[in-house]
């Protein structure tokens, strides 16, 4: 269906938003981490290994994005998420110094004493955790923001519905608040949903179904691009539906129903 269709392309656009940012920050991270020493161990290697080792580094940030930080931190478990932080900040650090040192397990033995090694591995270690949180510092502060939209969002959304209004985003991204018992008619054009008031006009990437979600029994799908206001329907029949025009009393709106 093509409502279903638009839904799929709406939701589709809005993670490919997302995931741009996301991928934007991984290519400069990895960058970044390729050209600045203080990001990673002070140890001659091959360079691909910094690569190897950005993008471990950014596996451990992404498993507290995608998992730890929804399951634990937004869930208000505050004192478990930091003992998971910070054990897993020290694990990975191991892991990740571990590593590197094993590739370069002959350059060590061969340039220094058991002793060094040791405390150039204490110290690399401890400088790659703090590294690590300050690193998941800044992702925690990110699915925090993310987490406190969403939560706005739906407060708008559950406000507008107690006030019998529909609060909608129009292509600028700017919120819109429009009166229901105003409200006409929605007509769904491609990827687009128009909303009509008679005197006003407004375009959002809403879909009906998810309109129709909101506004409940007030409202009646006319084919699959029209959704009908109840109260605004004049007169009904197999062929058309005509509805009232606050504009213009004179000439009513007339929708095809085919």
């Amino acid at each position: 269906m093509d409502e279903d269709k638009a839904g799929f392309l709406s939701s589709l656009r809005q993670f490919g938003r997302k995931w741009l940012v996301h991928l934007i920050i991984c290519i400069g991270f990895i960058y970044v981490f390729s050209h600045m020493s203080l990001m990673r161990p002070l140890i001659p290697k091959p360079f691909y290994m910094e690569y190897v080792v950005a993008i471990f580094v950014l596996l451990f940030l992404y498993l507290h994005y995608l998992l730890f930080i929804p399951k634990f931190l937004l869930q208000k478990k505050y004192a478990l998420y930091f003992i998971i932080a910070l054990g897993s900040a020290l694990v990975w650090s191991c892991c990740e110094v571990g590593f590197l040192y094993s590739k370069l397990h002959d350059f060590f033995y061969a340039n220094f004493p058991s002793e060094i090694q040791f405390e150039l591995f204490k110290q690399d270690i401890i400088t790659q955790s703090m590294r690590n949180i300050a690193l998941l510092a800044f992702f925690v502060l990110l699915g925090l923001y993310e987490n406190a939209v969403r939560e706005e969002e739906s407060m708008k959304k559950e406000s507008a519905k107690q006030l019998h209004l529909l609060h909608v985003k129009d292509r600028g991204k700017k919120d819109c608040f429009i009166e229901i018992p105003q409200l006409l008619y929605c007509q769904q054009v491609k990827n687009y949903t128009h909303y009509y008031t008679g005197t006003d006009e407004y375009t959002s990437l809403t879909t009906l179904k998810e309109i129709k979600e909101l506004i409940g029994d007030e409202c009646v799908q006319l084919g699959r691009s029209f959704l009908v206001m109840r109260h605004a329907i004049q007169e009904q029949n197999d062929a058309y539906i005509t509805l009232r025009n606050p504009s213009n009393p004179g000439e009513p709106i007339v929708l095809s129903v085919k």
